[in-house]
């Protein structure tokens, strides 16, 4: 027989995994799952939003951490995992305001790294956290993929490149391709001056205690 746990303090949510991690799981709150560019374009064409929250949800006992409440015209993004922490993009419309966060679940404390005014980005899309290090970067479907924090930096990538994660001076990138049929790639490509270092057929995938899968 199987054993079904319910899981207290979320509604409507459904449990995802979070990359880098076998024991947490998150769950949106706020009804309809906008991501943050919709999120945006919601505020300025209306001038509310009725808010976006995730909760953390740890494997095996189902206990809830909620370091956030759903707030109006607050946007809190799907949480990051990094090295025994989680790292929280948060963004208010209302005051033009993004916030990084870290949330240890240890002692469940919640403490703002920085905080920067939205106009240091041209628009919310693509606008996410990354590791590692720990960077803020843009992809703005302009051709180039801009690292925002803790430095300002612009690197030339191919229309369809997705930035998968950084190491280092490394910067792990997912493209792909129709010529005819669907292909994937791998590519690294140097931070500093955007050179390809590596390109290969696959794709990769993020396991716990920093190992990746490549098939």
């Amino acid at each position: 027989m199987i054993k079904i746990t319910k899981i207290e303090g979320i509604s409507g949510g459904y449990p995802d995994e979070i990359e880098g991690t076998y024991e947490w799981y998150t769950a949106y709150d706020g009804g309809e799952c906008y991501d943050l560019y919709d999120a945006q374009e919601i505020f300025q064409k209306n001038g509310s939003f009725k808010g976006m929250n995730y909760h953390l949800i740890h494997y095996p006992d189902g206990d809830v951490h909620s370091p956030f409440q759903l707030r109006e015209n607050v946007y809190v993004d799907k949480p990051i995992w990094n090295d025994g922490e989680f790292h929280f993009l948060v963004v208010h419309f209302d005051k033009h305001l993004i916030q990084i966060t870290k949330y240890s679940p240890d002692d469940r404390k919640l403490e703002v790294i920085t905080e920067l005014s939205l106009s240091e980005v041209k628009d919310c899309y693509n606008l996410k956290l990354e590791t590692t290090p720990l960077h803020l970067g843009r992809s703005g479907n302009d051709g180039f993929y801009e690292i925002v924090w803790p430095e300002k930096k612009k690197i030339a990538i191919g229309e369809t490149e997705t930035v998968l994660f950084r190491d280092g001076d490394r910067l792990y990138l997912s493209e792909w391709e129709e010529n005819p049929d669907y292909q994937e790639y791998v590519i690294v490509r140097d931070i500093h001056t955007g050179k390809i270092l590596e390109k290969g057929k696959g794709y990769l995938r993020r396991l716990p205690n920093n190992v990746y899968w490549k098939s």
